[in-house]
């Protein structure tokens, strides 16, 4: 059996994670790796229980660092539009790659959202 260090080992499939930092009334979420269908019920209940908070007015996706995004990703973004538009709340996206940007035009998403 030949055994490689694990500093030799290279990961085929990206993982997605995320990050929520909180600014004042602003939650930050970093998006990192693959966001795909098996990432989106955990991340959709945080999302939804940030809008719900009398704290948060306004929520940012920072896209820095997501390298894919499927159609239940886009789902969320949807959800979160239509609950942070009936709660008077602001929701923004941010660093968007030449892929996800491309994604964003043919889903009609950059009329949609705030994007900077």
């Amino acid at each position: 059996m030949i055994v490689f260090p694990l500093s030799d080992v290279v990961l085929t499939e990206v993982m997605f994670q995320y990050v929520i930092k909180r600014e004042n009334s602003k939650a930050i979420i970093d998006l990192n790796g693959s966001l795909s269908l098996r990432d989106t019920p955990k991340l959709k209940l945080e999302i939804k229980e940030l809008i719900d908070s009398d704290s948060v007015t306004e929520l940012v996706f920072d896209f820095q660092h997501l390298t894919y995004l499927d159609s239940s990703g886009i789902g969320i973004l949807l959800h979160t539009y239509s609950w942070t538009k009936e709660k008077n709340k602001i929701v923004k996206m941010v660093h968007l790659s030449s892929e996800i940007r491309t994604i964003f035009s043919v889903a009609n998403l950059l009329e949609i959202f705030q994007v900077e």
